[in-house]
């Protein structure tokens, strides 16, 4: 897998996760989290830095609902999803 890839899966993965938290859907709660702490070890294994993923997430072209996603609970203070989504 990409480093590119690996930081879509792993963005995607935890915006969904917590997703699901905030919507009480946890019942698989340490499945996924062992799912989340296999992705956070590869992204620490190949030293990529938050500013890498920043700028990867920069780049990417997500699907309108999980751009919705990453931009509600992964970057909730950050526009750079708005004008992606269309919001104001």
């Amino acid at each position: 897998m990409s480093n590119k890839n690996l930081i879509e899966n792993h963005t995607l993965f935890f915006a969904y996760f917590c997703h699901l938290m905030e919507q009480g859907q946890d019942s698989l709660l340490q499945e996924l989290c062992d799912i989340g702490m296999k992705l956070e070890d590869e992204i620490n294994r190949r030293k990529i830095t938050g500013t890498e993923i920043d700028e990867c997430m920069k780049n990417m072209h997500l699907s309108p609902q999980d751009q919705l996603m990453v931009a509600t609970y992964i970057y909730p203070e950050s526009d750079l999803f708005t004008i992606k989504t269309g919001q104001c």
